[in-house]
């Protein structure tokens, strides 16, 4: 196809042929089919597994029935729907980073229905609920986009940033619901357990019939990859692509009805098998979902593996864990045209000193008196401050810290790239961070100490190891999109730790979602000896990261050493990202629209910029702590989700193609 073909050598297209993927893809289908009966339960043997033909009235049979049976017609059912979705996504879009979790269409399922099971005040079907939300979110990803012709990458980017919103949402709503938030995490990671037929028996004949449907349509889709003229000039007809994007949708949507989100299946899966030379749509979407069928299957036999202890793990996250490399796999190698950089998004006129100071001179106060007043109640007298002062001042100086070391690592970031979309949170930074943070409450270690701070830089680092060499040449976009990939296996593998440990599911989710939860002096007097050494820091290298973002070339004929420093700056974001994460948990964005709003004001010389980036970090971010702690009072949202979902839509903004003046390369 032309705009999603992955290119391939004629010798590989050569040696694997549709035949020898179909046998041993229905081979590989049965062993693990009874693979994953035989591991879902310990009263369930090798003898009750050959015996279930035949059912015997035995309680092993009974399990095997009402449990394992449906449990693994639910795993192919999802592998076959995404999979296919994924495929009939990336011909209709042209676009070979098309996916139903990239688009957003996964995440608006999952949000419709979460406000459907706890927000409704009537009973609405599941499936119903999942496909109007797979529809909306798929509706926000085309419009914010750039609609169907987007470039792929773009395309991409604004679904992730959509489906980051939608699930910081979804959190919000669960969290509220405190006393099913166990469930619905489990839910909401992609969890295939099944007590009966029901789920099967709704969402299977929606699966099947969208399947038939686009099966039949497999020679449009053959001419729509041809490109658009020739699809015109052949008579196709923009409701080919509506049609397929809808049945995409109700495949996602029923997909997600049966086990919750499931990602990076539709991506992978179509993209392997055009990458092994097959074309023609009516081998690869049935191949696809035979494919797909075994992806998950694997993916479940593997949790049956991992659940030794009688621990329930979420499908969902097994398979996001291996989502990275699938992600990076693609980036490499897919065709998706030349992307754009992104120029400097400074305003012609910038503010003066004075106007800049005085502005800064009325925020700050404004919201340190918003955060001693506003809380679980308002306190409107001196002595109720006084009386609150305790519980609400550290909190106070804990998000203020995190936010100005959050906005400092953003611009360390993007002046090392010289790509305005990276950030801690769109690079990995803060989710591994926030997986090492977890590791270190396991271990016992306080949140805010040193050793905390020193295992949570860990993970900071260790994101960047696996992001960087993947991109620091390659486009901007796909640099973000390695991190996003990176950033949602580390998510996964977090989700898993809490579940494995069994940790508080509330307290570990506000954790992750970025809170200032009971904080106390203690916690906000850790951050100061790193606050002094950053802004000393600051000032000594702020001409040298000017020089930095001008390139590599420039940089060294101006006599910087620029590798070395490259080095460094990294270095100090990793360490900015960890000393906030290790104070409050995760949070997003910060760290990415602090930096364009400080440029936007002051320019792009470093000496003001980072100063001002931190000071509208830590006020953005002290914003969110006083509006989570006083939304919905006496209980609490975390900033994190409070961020998220004002920073998604702010984010796609930084995507639009913007007209006037070219493009530079900063």
């Amino acid at each position: 196809m032309t705009g999603a073909r992955l290119p391939i050598s004629k010798a590989m297209s050569g040696a694997v042929s549709g035949n020898g993927l179909w046998l041993t893809g229905l081979f590989l289908l049965l062993v693990l089919a009874v693979l994953d009966l035989r591991l879902g339960s310990s009263l369930i043997g090798w003898s009750d597994v050959l015996a279930f033909p035949h059912r015997p009235a035995t309680l092993p049979q009974a399990i095997l029935e009402t449990v394992r049976a449906p449990r693994v017609a639910a795993a192919m059912l999802i592998g076959a729907a995404l999979a296919v979705a994924g495929a009939v996504m990336q011909t209709t879009l042209r676009n070979p980073l098309a996916a139903p979790d990239i688009l957003s269409v996964t995440s608006g399922a999952h949000l419709a229905l979460v406000i459907a099971t706890l927000l409704l005040p009537f009973q609405m079907p599941s499936l119903a609920a999942t496909v109007l939300g797979g529809m909306a979110g798929a509706a926000a990803c085309l419009t914010l986009g750039g609609g169907f012709r987007a470039p792929p990458v773009r395309l991409a980017l604004a679904g992730v940033a959509i489906s980051l919103s939608f699930s910081a949402l979804a959190s919000a709503i669960v969290l509220m619901a405190d006393e099913r938030a166990s469930g619905l995490v489990l839910w909401s990671s992609g969890i295939l357990d099944q007590t009966g037929w029901q789920k099967v028996a709704t969402a299977g004949p929606a699966i099947l019939a969208a399947l038939a449907l686009l099966l039949g349509t497999t020679r449009a889709l053959d001419l729509l990859a041809l490109g658009d003229d020739a699809a015109r000039s052949l008579g196709m007809t923009r409701i080919t692509t509506l049609l397929g994007l809808a049945a995409s949708v109700v495949l996602s949507g029923a997909a997600v009805a049966l086990a919750g989100p499931v990602g990076f299946v539709g991506l992978a899966i179509p993209n392997l098998l055009r990458a092994l030379g097959l074309t023609r749509h009516r081998r690869v979407l049935p191949l696809s979902a035979l494919w797909g069928a075994n992806a998950v299957l694997l993916a479940d036999v593997t949790v049956q593996l991992l659940s030794t202890s009688g621990t329930v793990l979420p499908t969902g996250t097994v398979i996001a864990c291996f989502g990275a490399p699938a992600m990076l796999v693609v980036l490499r190698v897919a065709r998706t045209g030349a992307e754009r950089r992104h120029r400097d998004p400074g305003l012609s006129k910038r503010l003066g000193g004075l106007s800049l100071a005085g502005g800064i001179a009325i925020a700050l106060p404004a919201i340190l008196l918003a955060g001693l007043v506003f809380g679980d109640g308002l306190s409107l007298s001196p002595s109720e401050v006084l009386a609150n002062l305790d519980l609400r001042a550290p909190r106070l100086l804990i998000a203020l810290g995190a936010g100005a070391f959050l906005a400092a690592a953003g611009v360390l970031l993007q002046a090392v790239t010289r790509n305005p979309l990276c950030g801690p949170e769109t690079l990995g930074l803060t989710q591994g961070a926030a997986l090492f943070s977890l590791l270190a409450l396991l271990a016992g270690l306080a949140p805010g100490s040193l050793p905390f701070q020193m295992v949570t830089a860990g993970g900071a680092f260790a994101a960047l190891l696996l992001v960087l060499p993947f991109g620091l040449r390659r486009s901007p976009e796909k640099l973000v999109l390695a991190g996003v990939a990176t950033a949602a296996s580390l998510g996964a593998a977090g989700t898993l730790v809490v579940v494995e440990a069994r940790l508080q599911t509330a307290e570990a989710l506000s954790w992750l979602a970025g809170s200032t939860h009971g904080r106390g002096y203690e916690d906000a007097l850790m951050l100061m000896p790193w606050l002094a050494l950053l802004l000393f820091a600051a000032v000594a290298a702020a001409r040298h990261l000017d020089t930095l973002a001008l390139g590599d070339e420039t940089a060294r004929a101006l006599g910087l050493a620029s590798k070395g420093m490259r080095i460094v700056t990294i270095a100090c974001a990793g360490l900015c990202v960890s000393v906030a994460v290790s104070s409050m948990g995760a949070v997003g964005f910060i760290g990415l629209l602090a930096p364009h709003a400080a440029r936007l004001l002051t320019g792009p010389r470093h000496a003001r910029l980072l100063p001002v980036a931190m000071i509208l970090g830590a006020l953005l971010l002290a914003m969110a702590d006083i509006v989570g702690r006083s939304l919905i009072a006496p209980n609490e949202l975390p900033a994190g989700l409070i961020t998220a979902l004002i920073g998604a839509p702010l984010f796609t903004l930084l995507l639009r193609p913007r007209s006037n003046g070219r493009a530079s390369n900063r």
